[in-house]
């Protein structure tokens, strides 16, 4: 079966430069070299490490997409206005929009000429344009898909075109619920797949002198707990509100690695970012801001941790951080945001309410762990167990299940009601 998969067209695809879904794809695709089951084609931003990465895969091309010099000269100039005349807090969402439409527009022309089975929109809205231009609506009917991990910020004009999409896949039973409540179709399937990871690229083990020599790069003593933070670095995942906890905590012997920038290792500085270093370094000598670590690497920094924090004050859909820290066997911190308690429960993790006592019960939490080791022993067996079922194997399993679903289960539901349902929640 021929899978076209459109990415976001700012990050490529095999993930060399990180970022969340690129990850999923990415891992994807590996699932699908054991098991044949697609032959995938993947609308992607141009890189050169890319384009030798994809040269390992026999079952997935990469049709790469050469950003175009105005439209770059362009965005740099809105970004800029954003950030530093506008003061948008959120400006890093203001840096590849003409680039976004350039990459949609050349992806509509190959919709157009090339002929595929299932297309696989991976995020978000703006590729419904792909479909949209050139009518590709009409020849894909009935055959796209649309990979739901965020909330929907605006229809775009394609709402029609959105509203015959065959299923609606989401990461949490929360995303589920409150797109199709935004929404609002009743003949359009939503459906929940649980995201999973490559565990043994997360999990890697690494010798007591291995993690010796790298707390010592880093300039942290044995007998320091390390709290992590892995994730980007915008408003919303509550990071302002972890370095303000950790200004008052009491407990001494600790260093929190803080993992990720803006735009994973596209070299852009939001606003919000550089409001976050101010903050830090007012206590400088407690928080080593690593900035991009590329997926290869990030199980060092896992395996040294002690605790992972993941203070979202947004409705977080389901963090891939989360499921990061789980498999790994940490003790989290974390809040209830969006589909995060899908995820988590009360054996292994903290879950704060987001109100305003957030930052005093992250204080609190955090000097807790830092020296009730038993609990931590506790909670990390907890994560151990939770994180069985979120392998990429079943996540792999679940998609393919649902992408692959004979046409007499799709199409909505006559007695017009919203057709729901739910993999491996």
């Amino acid at each position: 079966m021929k899978l076209a998969i459109i990415t976001s067209g700012f990050l490529p695809i095999p993930a060399t430069k990180g970022g969340a879904v690129e990850n999923l794809i990415e891992n994807f695709m590996k699932e699908n070299e054991k098991y044949n089951d697609f032959e995938i084609t993947i609308f992607s931003e141009y890189d050169e490490t890319a384009k030798e990465a994809i040269k390992s895969y026999k079952n997935s091309n990469v049709i790469f997409i050469k950003s175009n010099f105005i439209a770059d000269k362009i965005d740099k100039l809105i970004f800029f206005v954003a950030k530093n005349i506008l003061k948008k807090k959120n400006s890093h969402s203001y840096r590849f929009i003409l680039k976004r439409l350039f990459f949609l527009n050349k992806v509509s022309k190959y919709l157009k000429k090339l002929n595929f089975d299932k297309i696989l929109l991976e995020n978000h809205p703006t590729q419904y344009l792909a479909l949209k231009w050139r009518k590709n609506y009409i020849k894909y009917d009935g055959k796209y898909y649309y990979h739901c991990h965020n909330e929907l910020p605006s229809t775009y004009g394609c709402k029609e075109i959105m509203e015959k999409t065959r299923s609606f896949i989401c990461v949490s039973k929360f995303r589920k619920d409150t797109i199709s409540e935004y929404l609002k179709f009743k003949n359009t399937r939503f459906t929940v797949v649980k995201n999973g990871i490559d565990t043994l690229s997360i999990k890697k083990s690494i010798s007591n002198k291995e993690k010796e020599e790298i707390k010592k790069s880093l300039g942290i003593r044995n007998d320091d707990k390390i709290l992590i933070y892995t994730g980007r670095i915008v408003e919303g995942k509550g990071v302002k509100e972890l370095i303000s906890a950790l200004k008052n905590v009491k407990f001494d012997k600790y260093k929190l690695l803080l993992v990720g920038s803006s735009i994973n290792a596209l070299n852009v500085k939001s606003a919000y970012e550089e409001e976050t270093i101010k903050l830090i370094n007012e206590i400088k000598d407690k928080v080593i801001c690593t900035g991009f670590i590329s997926y290869k690497e990030l199980y060092k920094y896992y395996g040294i941790a002690d605790i992972a924090i993941l203070p979202s004050i947004i409705d977080d859909s389901a963090p891939l951080t989360i499921i990061e820290s789980l498999v790994c066997g940490l003790p989290i911190i974390t809040t209830n945001s969006g589909g995060i308690p899908e995820y988590v429960n009360n054996k292994c993790a903290i879950i704060l309410n987001r109100d305003k006592d957030i930052v005093k019960n992250l204080t609190k939490s955090i000097e807790m762990l830092c020296v009730d080791e038993k609990k931590c022993e506790e909670m990390s067996k907890e994560s151990y167990k939770i994180s069985e079922n979120l392998t990429m194997e079943e996540y792999y399993k679940n998609l393919t299940k649902e992408l692959l679903k004979p046409d007499d289960i799709h199409g909505g539901n006559k007695n017009g009601k919203n057709i729901s349902y739910s993999s491996n929640i």
